[in-house]
């Protein structure tokens, strides 16, 4: 039994289109990603422009370098992680299991890859969520090139997806029940976002042009390293010139005896040195600018994709910070809202004892000295035992190691915090004396 199986016989609702929908403003679900650039597709745009992928895929990767974990809320306020196999709980044992691999063919970090690149291209990412044949919850994507038709029951509810079977060539209807799905804003319906390379279409418009000219320029342009030039007036024989030429040829063309040496002139010829510049096309300048845009429309700061002209240690160090802090914190943070509100629910979870959390630190551990200080600071005391610090560092707990330690110089080390009282002794001393 295959995966769409289970959603073969469901039937699609009856369309009726809103006022709303029919307005000026509606136009064709396939609309905004159906548009090309020179005949190229948004599919075809990934694989042929450089810098789209280089940031798209940059975004993808940095997000799904980031493990999910799932939390549980303690009666005290605190939380604790919950690992696959140490909790009672079945449902958020499931939730657990699926937050490190999704399915039966497919990890978390893949599936976040699949879904953020969705959202960089189409706008809109999807997963189905599932039986396996065992019996297991899985989590598939959707690409959304893959869906034929979105389903409302009115402007504001939706109510599933229709997608197209590639063995049987029939439309599959899957209620949205089984959907977890987030899109991005649209000025002219609340059904799908915008592609942001309708935004990039000017510039990866001009990226192929580029491309075009500069391949037609190399191909059939010159390719000499100069020309030489022989006075006026001066007979040169046809015979001389082709034995001129010859010898040129044979002495210093690669292989030759004379290659990369000095040529040895004759009657007044001078040589003039003559090479095809990037420069003068200003094919540096046009590239970054390229780059740059391509950034820009993501959020990314163009120094974190090659762009190193005011780069310096501290300031990538900063904006490594602010990366995760300011570019992808939205990304991640719809990600995490989509679980928890609908994932989580959607498994049984009890969501207000149990949360899914992207576990920030895995990133930003070369500030752990700069956040221990300023913990250490506000507390006044130490705040992680022995034990927490060799979980960090992959190294296993010792006996004892599970209690905070407690400076005897600090409030927390004493319950007598008033100096020893020695007046009696030293009465008794000057009694004696």
């Amino acid at each position: 039994m295959g995966i769409l199986d289970m959603f073969r016989n469901s039937r699609a609702p009856r369309e009726t289109a809103s006022a709303y929908a029919r307005g000026a403003g509606y136009y064709d679900l396939l609309d905004a990603w159906t548009f090309t650039v020179d005949s190229l597709t948004v599919e075809d745009l990934y694989r042929t422009q450089p810098h789209l992928r280089t940031v798209t895929s940059y975004i993808a990767q940095m997000v799904s370098a980031v493990s999910l974990h799932v939390y549980e809320r303690e009666a005290d306020g605190g939380r604790r992680r919950v690992r696959p196999g140490d909790t009672n709980d079945r449902a958020a044992g499931t939730l657990a299991e699926l937050m490190l691999k999704p399915s039966g063919q497919m990890l978390m970090s893949s599936l976040l890859t699949q879904t953020v690149m969705d959202l960089c291209l189409y706008d809109e990412w999807v997963w189905m969520v599932t039986g396996g044949p065992d019996g297991a919850t899985n989590i598939y994507p959707i690409p959304p090139r893959w869906i034929t038709r979105h389903h409302y029951s009115d402007s504001w509810t939706f109510s599933g997806i229709s997608i197209m079977d590639d063995r049987s060539g029939e439309e599959i209807f899957i209620p949205a029940d089984s959907l977890v799905r987030h899109h991005g804003y649209n000025p002219d319906t609340l059904s799908k976002g915008v592609s942001p390379l309708l935004a990039l279409k000017d510039v990866l418009k001009q990226n192929a042009a580029r491309g075009e000219y500069l391949e037609q320029l190399w191909n059939r342009g010159p390719r000499m390293a100069g020309f030489i030039e022989r006075p006026t007036g001066v007979k040169w024989s046809p015979e001389d010139r082709r034995r001129f030429k010859a010898d040129l040829r044979h002495q210093f063309a690669a292989g030759g005896s004379g290659a990369g040496g000095v040529a040895l002139l004759e009657d007044g010829m001078k040589f003039t040195p003559h090479h095809l510049k990037a420069s003068d096309e200003q094919v540096v300048e046009q590239t970054k600018l390229s780059l740059e845009t391509v950034a820009q429309v993501y959020h990314i700061n163009p120094t974190m994709v090659g762009v190193l002209d005011n780069a310096n240690y501290s300031n990538v160090k900063e904006f490594r910070q602010a990366l995760y802090g300011d570019s992808l914190l939205p990304i991640m943070k719809v990600i995490e809202d989509s679980i928890n509100g609908f994932l989580v629910p959607m498994l049984g979870v009890d969501s207000d004892r149990y949360y899914v959390e992207f576990n920030m630190q895995e990133r930003l551990r070369s500030q752990f000295v700069d956040q221990a200080a300023v913990t250490s600071t506000a507390v006044g005391a130490p705040w992680m035992t022995r034990n927490e610090a060799r979980v960090m560092n992959n190294l296993p707990k010792i006996d004892g190691g599970d209690e905070l330690a407690e400076p005897l110089n600090t409030d927390f080390g004493s319950d007598n915090n008033d100096p020893p009282d020695n007046t009696d002794e030293l009465d008794t001393e000057e009694g004696e004396g």
